[in-house]
């Protein structure tokens, strides 16, 4: 539940987390096709990495029939549920929100999707407002059968797997943390599908299009936990915030009195901050970024007890 490390491939990120060189990832990709049924009559004639995902292998394989997009699940990855990601990913290909997954292996630890041969990242411009606001309802009103995301739960066991020493500015921060916790799991729930984890690494743009990739951490959360990932990892202009604020809660139509949602709202971008810091804090590479979401954490932090001074009605 975090972006990408920035300016590099996802064989470098994944591949030397996992002790590979460029050419022993693509080995091993090449290999595990080979032994998939999937590809038993079109092997791969080609392959190449493609740049999203911090901890998986994920490639772009071409064989007579076609294109594909093959990912390999890191081994150290915990808490995730295949099935539930290929449910998920599943229901969003029906509604033409994301690519159609096509196989899943859990025992070889893969799941082959369609690949969308147009597909850029996306750039949420001006003129795409809309589009983001209007595709994150179709999401939303997905119904699909998966776990609730409980968020206190979810950050204490993010910080069970952080490494190195608990310093006692972390511990502080973790503190206030669970404080912001406390306080959003007070207020009244909306919960629906939600991605959580969506950066430019997971949208993409094609055919005058929004495609959702990666659904790896997709549950019934609340709401305003998508909402807070697309306005912490798009640094929009706040005419442009509004303007997919306003979009989105006019075909959402929740009723729910603008003060208080802005309230929410910034316990929210509290909490994906958080999420972001912890989840890096687990990974012997991601100290640098861990560092980087600590620094915007204590931003939204300030900002949350600035709103949390404001009346609600």
């Amino acid at each position: 539940m975090a972006q990408p490390l920035p300016a590099t491939t996802t064989y470098q990120r994944a591949g030397a987390a996992a002790g590979l060189s460029e050419d022993e990832a693509e080995q091993r990709i090449r290999q595990l096709c080979l032994h998939l049924e999937f590809f038993a009559s079109h092997p791969p004639l080609a392959m190449r990495p493609l740049s999203q995902g911090s901890t998986n292998l994920s490639y772009w394989v071409q064989t007579i029939r076609g294109e594909y997009v093959v990912r390999h699940y890191s081994p150290d990855v915990t808490g995730v549920c295949r099935q539930q990601e290929l449910r998920c990913q599943h229901a969003a290909a029906v509604a033409e929100l994301a690519p159609a997954p096509l196989c899943l292996n859990n025992h070889q630890q893969v799941l082959i999707s369609e690949f969308l041969p147009a597909g850029q990242p996306l750039q949420l411009t001006a003129a795409r407002i809309d589009a983001m606001a209007s595709q994150l309802v179709r999401l939303h009103r997905l119904q699909v059968q998966t776990p609730l995301l409980h968020p206190g739960r979810y950050l204490q066991e993010l910080k069970s797997h952080a490494s190195g020493p608990w310093q006692e500015a972390q511990a502080t921060v973790f503190k206030q943390l669970v404080a912001v916790v406390l306080a959003f799991e007070q207020m009244p729930q909306d919960q629906v599908l939600c991605h959580l984890d969506l950066h430019a690494g997971n949208l993409l743009w094609q055919e005058e299009r929004i495609w959702l990739l990666d659904f790896e951490y997709a549950q019934l959360a609340d709401s305003s936990l998508d909402l807070a990932s697309l306005l912490e990892n798009f640094p929009l202009p706040s005419e442009q915030s509004q303007q997919l604020l306003t979009r989105y809660y006019q075909q959402r139509n929740v009723g729910i009195h603008p003060a208080f949602l802005r309230k929410k709202l910034a316990a929210a971008r509290v909490l994906y901050q958080g999420f972001c810091w912890l989840w890096y804090l687990a990974l012997p590479e991601g100290r640098l970024q861990a560092q980087s979401h600590l620094q915007r954490l204590q931003q939204v932090l300030q900002l949350w007890q600035a709103e949390s001074k404001l009346k609600t009605t």
